[in-house]
């Protein structure tokens, strides 16, 4: 039998990122946790902690991925056997555009009846798969259709983007039309250091390799969405949170250019109730906010 004690200390290193970080949050001295790291690979005879930078090694994903399942199936068991309102946490990866155009709101009403609080992990839709892959958390949405071992995945919808400026900064930059050179030459807002939709776009679309065009790097979906309504860049960004600034003439879109990035709900096999019902909600959210996928019911 693995001793707990020790995998705690694992699950809380990994999480912080360092010894010392999980040392405060466990209330302990940096040097126990390292002596339960210590005994629980001396005990398993592997390493499962690089030390530089410190993160799991491929062992130590593995594990983790089995002590976090069982995390979620105890505190399962826990809220069976006490209060009917007793709160439970649940950790899924969300793409941050789905937060954008309204997910929280769209599963508040299962939130608030089923008392359940989202611990949300949040990046670019073409990389949240990883934290499931670690066992981080017990779902994501992903824009990979192929499952990965021991999960199971469901189709949400299409999500449509669009290139969008104000008026007076597409005047000033696209007068010329959409095309590599004006492209070269406007400022863009861009997500994260990934490589983003956006980023996708224009190597793919226009050929403009990443440092080829000025841009803002700015990793939060609506301080994006905010730099393209401010006027100082334009942005690919979801049509649905665009809308109402659309029709205002807030903003314009950039050329008939729409892009489709598909999504898909993944999550463990053996879902615990309250991840069904998580899932359920998310599959009602993109009924409302996605277009159906190619093969689909409309």
């Amino acid at each position: 039998m693995l001793d707990y004690k020790l995998l705690e200390a694992l699950d809380m290193v990994a999480r912080a990122g360092s010894f010392d970080g999980a040392a405060r949050r466990l209330h302990l001295t940096q040097s126990a946790v390292s002596q339960r790291i210590r005994q629980l690979e001396e005990k398993l005879g592997c390493v499962l902690l690089s030390r530089d930078p410190v993160e799991p090694t491929a062992e130590g994903e593995r594990l983790l991925t089995h002590v976090r399942r069982v995390q979620q199936l105890e505190a399962e068991l826990a809220r069976d056997a006490g209060a009917a309102n007793a709160w439970r946490s649940v950790a899924i990866g969300v793409n941050a555009d789905s937060l954008a155009v309204g997910l929280i709101a769209a599963i508040a009403p299962t939130l608030a009846a089923q008392h359940i609080l989202l611990d949300c992990v949040i990046d670019d839709e073409a990389y949240t798969l990883e934290s499931l892959r670690r066992g981080a958390v017990v779902g994501c949405i992903a824009s990979e259709a192929a499952p990965v071992p021991g999960c199971a995945v469901r189709p949400l919808g299409g999500l449509d983007y669009l290139p969008v400026a104000t008026r007076d900064f597409a005047q000033r930059y696209f007068a010329a039309g959409l095309n590599a050179a004006t492209l070269a030459d406007a400022p863009a807002a861009v997500f994260a250091h990934r490589d983003s939709l956006h980023r996708r776009w224009l190597r793919e679309a226009h050929g403009l390799a990443e440092g080829s065009y000025p841009a803002h790097v700015i990793p939060e979906s609506n301080a994006l969405y905010a730099a393209a309504l401010a006027g100082v860049a334009y942005a690919v960004v979801p049509q649905a949170q665009a809308a109402a600034a659309l029709a205002a003439g807030e903003l314009v879109g950039l050329g008939e250019t729409t892009m489709v990035v598909p999504l898909f709900w993944h999550h463990w096999t053996k879902q615990s109730p309250v991840a069904e019902q998580i899932a359920t909600a998310l599959v009602e959210f993109a009924a409302g906010h996605f277009n159906p996928l190619p093969g689909e019911p409309s």
